[in-house]
């Protein structure tokens, strides 16, 4: 057995070992920590170096997918172009005096000329007759249909051939409502044809050269009870007219 003397420069011998043995293995773990990390940022930069090169290859072949976002430049040319487009004007066409009291009026100068009359107009002759008609800037709604007042003055002329002798002429005063859809239009009206009471219908079809300006063809029929000495009448005319709406 050991002595007292000799156990305690053992005890000493062992603990320098172990402690030395501890500090190698400290030692040696941070430095495979320190070789670990190294490895890894030579791995990311790697990987960056790769993406880098990467990305501006796809820019070399592509092109750069973010210029190609952009949204195409418009050419002043076809702004231009299609503004000159004239859109066709459906229903009334805005006014040329937008804040005057002239706004909403339409002035039409009409011809006319008779193609089929009653019996007791057979044998008398018929001329082409002139008018002017006015539309008034009020409306009129029935039942939600938009109605439109007008008034026209016009001649009528019919002249006696057998027997010889007599004529039905004069003036018509014509108070008017219409009713006006894109291109066509429906007329009805009473009035006084040289003193004889009498109403009239209308239908016609509208073309604009122009946004403000129109040319109107239909066909009217005049029908009166009572005139001396014809009594009962009637007659259908066609109808041409050419206004502008202010």
């Amino acid at each position: 057995m050991f002595s007292s003397g000799q156990i305690l420069p053992i005890l000493t011998l062992a603990c320098i070992m172990l402690t030395s043995n501890y500090a190698q293995d400290i030692n040696t773990s941070s430095t495979q920590a320190e070789d670990s990390l190294s490895v890894e940022d030579q791995e990311n930069t790697n990987t960056q170096e790769s993406d880098l090169d990467y990305d501006a290859l796809v820019k070399e072949l592509y092109g750069d997918p973010e210029s190609k976002s952009e949204e195409p430049k418009v050419i002043e040319s076809e702004v231009i172009e299609e503004g000159r487009k004239r859109t066709p004007v459906k229903g009334l066409a805005p006014g040329k005096f937008a804040n005057s009291r002239l706004n909403g009026i339409h002035i039409s100068v009409n011809a006319a000329s008779p193609y089929a009359v009653a019996n007791q107009l057979l044998s008398w002759y018929s001329y082409i007759d002139a008018g002017v008609s006015i539309k008034l800037p009020y409306e009129i709604l029935v039942e939600n249909i938009p109605l439109y007042p007008l008034f026209e003055v016009s001649t009528f002329n019919f002249e006696n051939s057998y027997p010889s002798g007599g004529s039905f002429t004069g003036l018509a005063y014509i108070g008017q409502v219409s009713a006006i859809g894109d291109q066509a239009a429906a007329v009805l009206g009473f009035g006084f044809w040289d003193g004889n009471l009498g109403s009239m219908m209308e239908a016609n079809y509208r073309f604009r050269p122009t946004t403000n300006t129109f040319f109107r063809l239909g066909t009217r029929g005049v029908l009166m009870t009572n005139v001396e000495p014809l009594g009962e009448v009637w007659w259908l005319e066609f109808r041409l007219s050419m206004g502008i709406e202010l």
